[in-house]
């Protein structure tokens, strides 16, 4: 069997939610909500084609497989140049024996777009991307914070997901990324992004940092004019420099019955950008009393870059890893589940691109948002 691969038009997207429905699921978030594929595929500024930036392969006028781009500006210490994230890579099962799978990722591996990644791969497909020699990229490093009010709530959470745990071996966990107290007032704050974003707060950030460009245009497009999410920005003025904080709140639902039902709230921090260490604790500090504010039991944040990460961690938003059990504080919340959600990425960039890694040196400021990894379940 053979396939035509092309892009898709705009008047597609009954035919692409189809194959979701009969190949991936019924509930795929994509299926559920067009307007969020239109906004995640639609974005015309930078695909250098008509209709949406995604790839179809047909036989016979049958879809046989599909596969998103996802465009953005990559920033490589002040330079800048196209770049995609890869979603909604599937073929059916017909066609899986064949070529197919990479005639369609070779669609969206080409030049505008001279960085190439995918964000949250199945570990199935991995060899794929190791025959074409991209880069396998270490799970993307999580931290974690439990509010001081809310460590009996979060125990209870746990109780659920780990039943088999004793009383002490949940007490512990919550113990260790338990914050003694919450911080006092600080500085004030707004919730609107500076129309010089770019140069007070992006600019100096953009020098010394490598992933997606954090301008003006992607922050209205990736948060403000989001579909589904109500994301909440946090911006405090140092000087001449202004930093950001963008989190939103999360429902934790747990399933009993078939029905789903709210069991709590956590916060999700989405892009932490400070101008300087103080900047960095008033940012952190406007969150907690946020979130408290919200009645979340804590947050998370998922980031590679080195110096931020140990910033959260002085704050106390400590990497999961730093305890025995961090691993097992669940990622996922609606509904609430207790597997673990390792996030497995592999890339191809210029060679000159640092390499991204876990290591504290990385450069990389990569977070969970990046993709479609923050997206409704």
């Amino acid at each position: 069997m053979s396939a035509e691969l092309r892009y898709a038009n705009f008047d597609e997207y009954p035919r692409i939610s189809e194959f979701l429905t009969n190949y991936w699921a019924a509930t795929n978030i994509y299926v559920r909500e067009p307007r969020l594929f239109d906004w995640t595929f639609g974005r015309q500024s930078l695909w250098d084609r008509d209709g949406y930036s995604f790839a179809l392969a047909e036989d016979k006028g049958k879809i046989a497989g599909i596969l998103g781009g996802i465009l953005f500006t990559m920033n490589c210490f002040g330079q800048q140049f196209r770049a995609l994230w890869l979603a909604n890579y599937m073929i059916s099962p017909d066609y899986r024996r064949g070529p197919l799978a990479m005639r369609l990722l070779k669609m969206m591996w080409r030049e505008p777009y001279r960085a190439t990644i995918a964000f949250g791969i199945n570990p199935q497909t991995a060899p794929i991307y190791q025959v074409l020699r991209w880069r396998l990229v270490e799970n993307i490093p999580r931290h974690f914070v439990v509010l001081p009010q809310a460590s009996e709530r979060m125990c209870e959470l746990l109780r659920l997901t780990q039943a088999g745990w004793t009383r002490e071996r949940i007490e512990a966990l919550v113990g260790g990324f338990k914050l003694p107290n919450l911080p006092e007032e600080g500085p004030e704050s707004e919730s609107t992004l500076p129309e010089n974003w770019n140069d007070t707060g992006w600019e100096p950030i953009a020098r010394r940092t490598v992933g997606a460009a954090r301008d003006t245009d992607y922050l209205k497009w990736r948060y403000l004019d989001h579909p589904v999410f109500n994301y909440r920005l946090i911006v405090i003025h140092e000087n001449d420099r202004v930093g950001l904080l963008v989190w939103r709140l999360e429902m934790i639902r747990v399933k009993t019955d078939l029905v789903d039902t709210n069991f709590d709230r956590i916060g999700r921090v989405v892009e932490f950008l400070p101008a300087s260490w103080q900047n960095a604790k008033a940012l952190f500090s406007r969150l907690l009393r946020d979130l408290n504010e919200a009645g979340a039991v804590g947050a998370d944040f998922y980031c590679y870059h080195g110096a931020t990460r140990r910033l959260l961690a002085e704050l106390g938003m400590l990497p999961v890893e730093r305890h025995a059990d961090g691993q097992h504080i669940p990622a996922r919340f609606q509904p609430l589940d207790g597997k673990t959600s390792a996030i497995m990425s592999s890339m191809v960039a210029p060679e000159e691109t640092p390499v991204c890694s876990f290591d504290p040196s990385c450069d990389w400021y990569w977070t969970k948002s990046d993709a479609d990894q923050d997206r409704p379940n």
